[in-house]
């Protein structure tokens, strides 16, 4: 079985290679703004807006995950456009199309997926509008939405937010997730008939500002800061289905770092 992985140089794209590698699978990926560094992975050079290079890329795989995002710069064409011409080179495949938290308004927390998106900002309108196109195009995706990342074999940009200090929000509420638990559901996730959204953030609800003392950050080089408009305060996921699906433990932060 092969698999394609969008993004395979990224944080979660590389935990999913290395992981995918060692449960069997072979494993092709995608990279674009730094050479990778997974050994074993058939490596392709392609920009996911690019409708004749993953149409390439998707040739002759089994399941595709898409992580491949960007957050700021180039981010409303890689998320949307990017997204879409997955979706449609995916056509006949597996499609799991990763997204976020950020897609809620963040006014209550605890969002189950039938919950309406209403995002507070350009990059989550961005992932929402993704979600969208892409459950059009590929009407079998699995989209799951999820948290923040941490936890990695090397600190992800979370460890190095902590651990560089300044401010942090207390007042905004996210799931926090160790990596390596959620390549761990989606392995499980590629081979059952599981489609539309799925939430698969961590068991513990914390601040930012808690997650940063959690990560190591020195607590006298942070601040306590507070959200602005464009900031969801509380995007806490809800993610009982999945647990009613998987073996798969998603763990809380507070269980894995001890806080």
């Amino acid at each position: 079985m092969r698999l394609l992985v969008t993004g395979g140089a990224g944080f979660l794209g590389g935990e999913l290679a290395r992981r995918a590698l060692a449960a069997g699978w072979s494993v092709r990926a995608t990279w674009w703004s730094r050479p990778p560094d997974v050994d074993g992975v058939d490596w392709v050079r392609a920009d996911v807006r690019d409708a004749g290079a993953m149409t390439s890329a998707v040739r002759g795989c089994d399941a595709i995950v898409h992580t491949a995002y960007r957050q700021r710069e180039d981010a409303w064409s890689t998320n949307v456009q990017g997204s879409a011409v997955v979706a449609a080179a995916a056509r006949g495949a597996r499609l799991v199309h990763m997204s976020t938290d950020i897609v809620f308004s963040g006014d209550r927390g605890r969002y189950r997926e039938e919950d309406a998106p209403a995002p507070v900002n350009d990059y989550g309108r961005s992932k929402a509008e993704a979600e969208r196109l892409v459950a059009a195009a590929h009407p079998e995706a699995l989209i799951p939405r999820t948290s923040l990342l941490y936890g990695g074999r090397e600190h992800g940009p979370q460890e190095r937010l902590a651990l560089g200090g300044g401010p942090f929000f207390v007042d905004e509420l996210r799931s926090p997730v160790v990596v390596g638990d959620l390549v761990d559901a989606l392995l499980e996730l590629l081979p059952l008939d599981v489609t539309g959204p799925l939430h698969l953030g961590g068991a513990d609800d914390v601040s930012r500002y808690e997650f940063a003392l959690l990560l190591g950050a020195d607590p006298a080089k942070v601040e306590r800061a507070h959200t602005t408009p464009d900031r969801a305060p509380n995007v806490t996921l809800d993610s009982s289905r999945a647990r009613t699906l998987l073996t798969t433990r998603l763990r809380g932060v507070r269980d894995v770092l001890g806080g």
